[in-house]
């Protein structure tokens, strides 16, 4: 029972860690779309993204209203009958709702390291924005996507915060593994290789079955001391396989930086994206780069 408890505890770990990550993501990504249907706004182009805040698009478009910068044909009246507000009043208003989306990005900014308290912020914010539009849009067809995103979004803030309190619940993980992949390549050839074996990690615990008939995107690939190993996208999923089997996983809509990681018969393998290239390391030595920008 205690083996098994310590098998689990770096999945539970990396699983809770991962979660925290995609809900800040998602948070990220918020900031992105409202900033861009703010842009095209301001520019009158006939576009709109989803997953964005309300509340900052709505003030803005308040000002493009009644300060006459909507095309002509967007008024139903006259316009030599219409008075519109100075342009003043427009620059104050957006300037109103690139504060609010600000508030956003410093949410995601401030909530690195695991401070939840930034998360359980940008919750109450966000919230108030969907209550916001609803208020105002009220429920109908047309708008049943915008009212499931802002869904999608309050509930992985939810999600994130609550990984953050079942990650403090774990005990604390030990010294970093490859740091023992080093000790023990280190001591090869040393009387003490004997009792280095007997310490070694147990085998990292097995999430799933890998399953091959779902779409996929294979990143890389490699066949490394017997092990066939897979790093692949699964819908908004990032996936370690090893010899069929997912040994970690990380869920983002949109990737950033990261690195997926189980120990198998004593071998450190890891997989993941730096930013510029995907990469996989058996041992802490490169198996396999691809550079990858997107």
């Amino acid at each position: 029972m205690a083996n098994s408890f310590m098998q689990n505890r770096p999945s539970h770990h990396t699983y809770y860690e991962q979660r925290y990550k995609t809900s800040r993501m998602n948070l990220l990504l918020v900031v992105i779309l409202t900033v861009i249907n703010l842009l095209l706004l301001v520019t009158n182009a006939d576009s709109y993204f989803l997953f964005s805040a309300f509340i900052p698009y709505f003030i803005a478009s308040i000002g493009m209203l009644v300060c006459g910068r909507f095309p002509e044909e967007y008024y139903t009246e006259d316009l030599e009958g219409m008075v519109f507000i100075d342009n003043s009043v427009f620059v104050f208003l957006l300037i109103i709702s690139l504060v609010l989306t600000f508030f956003y990005l410093l949410a995601w900014f401030m909530s690195r390291k695991q401070r939840v308290g930034w998360l359980i912020f940008a919750l109450v914010f966000f919230s108030i924005d969907t209550l916001g539009m609803l208020i105002v849009n009220g429920i109908y067809f047309e708008s049943i996507l915008d009212i499931i995103m802002h869904a999608w979004v309050i509930y992985y803030l939810i999600v994130g915060i609550s990984a953050h309190s079942k990650l403090k619940k774990l005990p604390t993980e030990q010294e970093p593994e490859p740091s023992f992949a080093d000790n023990q390549r280190k001591n090869e050839g040393d009387e003490e290789n004997a009792n280095v074996a007997n310490t070694q990690p147990p085998n990292s615990y097995i999430i799933r079955e890998a399953n091959n008939d779902v779409k996929h995107r294979v990143l890389l690939e490699a066949h490394v001391l017997n092990y066939d190993i897979c790093y692949r996208r699964v819908k908004h999923t990032n996936e370690l396989v090893i010899n069929g089997n997912v040994y970690d996983e990380l869920e983002a809509v949109i990737e950033s930086s990261h690195t997926l990681k189980a120990w198998v018969d004593g071998h450190y393998i890891s997989a993941g994206y730096n930013g510029t290239h995907s990469f996989i390391s058996v041992d802490g030595e490169n198996a396999a780069k691809k550079i990858r920008l997107f």
